[in-house]
């Protein structure tokens, strides 16, 4: 890989992409597509424009890719649902028609293990052929499971083009800080919804940066689950952070959720919708990425989440 594309370059998940990339492939040059100018883990060049701009396919265009790679997407949930929809998914099929008329030689999509949503009868682990059903009021796992139509489709459609995607689950690391990681780490309790003692599911940034670039390298094509083997009921997540965990109803969560993000109130930056999330479980098998790639994690879904809190416990100065 000589020449690599990355949209959302100055964000969380494209600053760490492009810090790797430095590391194992210093020859490669890197676009960076962004509406943030980047301050670190710069590009060797930047684009300065909204994903869903004409204006990208041009940049695309005269960059000549061998490789794109697309993280442009609004992760942490907004109150207005259209803008977010318009920017996730309008935006996306924007750098789809790119694609199509570059037709690089490899092209990757960060998609979600929240496009499988949350349900009962959900398999622990999920593996990748497990149907795609989206919490339709979640908001980004809505938009992740219609991107995901739309990939197979390209996927079928561009057989030069090694077309795929993968499905991380929450990241996690000293450098998170998004309404996951906040709902995880700034709760006094551990919220048992209903009393069911649900799996969480963590990846470190560092291993979620690894196995793109694996899945990059080895011309792979697809979905691929990225998350490591373990995964933490929520007991024994309390357990770990010395914090008790509670039984409480569902409705009174929704409620109480609903009334916090409703007045704008701090901690709860997130819809009542999330606790879907923490009610039935969503872990997923990275059994693909082993097998076909050989890639492994370097750090537990524990050791993960350690390190979250460790680092959550010196900003509280504790």
């Amino acid at each position: 890989m000589q020449r690599i594309a990355i949209t959302g370059s100055s964000g969380y998940y494209g600053r760490k992409l492009i810090e790797h990339i430095r590391h194992e492939s210093p020859a490669t040059q890197l676009l960076g597509i962004d509406v943030v100018p980047p301050k670190d883990s710069q590009p060797h060049e930047f684009f300065n424009a909204d994903i869903r701009s004409p204006d990208i396919r041009t940049a695309l265009a005269n960059f000549q890719p061998d490789t794109i790679v697309h993280l442009a997407f609004v992760v942490n949930p907004i109150r207005d649902t259209k803008l977010m929809h318009d920017i996730n998914v309008n935006g996306t099929k924007n750098v789809f028609e790119a694609v199509r008329a570059i037709r690089p030689q490899r092209f990757l999509m960060a998609s979600s293990a929240t496009a499988y949503g949350a349900w009962p009868d959900n398999p622990v682990p999920i593996t990748e052929d497990w149907p795609i059903r989206a919490c339709t009021e979640f908001q980004y796992s809505a938009d992740k499971s219609t991107l995901e139509g739309e990939l197979k489709s390209l996927h079928d459609e561009l057989p030069d083009v090694a077309v795929a995607w993968t499905r991380p689950v929450i990241i996690g690391g000293k450098g998170v800080s998004n309404y996951l990681s906040r709902y995880v780490l700034n709760l006094p309790f551990m919220v048992l919804p209903e009393g069911r003692d649900v799996q969480l599911h963590f990846v470190h940034e560092d291993d979620c940066v690894a196995a793109t670039w694996a899945i990059l390298q080895g011309n792979a094509r697809g979905p691929f689950n990225v998350g490591p083997p373990d995964c933490l009921p929520l007991t024994k997540l309390a357990k770990l952070t010395n914090r008790r965990a509670v039984s409480l109803p569902y409705w009174s969560m929704k409620l109480a959720t609903t009334i916090w993000w409703g007045l704008r109130l701090p901690i709860f930056d997130f819809p009542p919708s999330l606790h879907h999330f923490a009610r039935y479980p969503w872990v997923v098998s990275p059994a693909r990425l082993q097998n076909e790639l050989g890639f492994q994690f370097r750090y537990s879904c524990e050791e993960t989440l350690l390190e979250m809190w460790a680092e959550h416990r010196r900003k509280k100065g504790k």
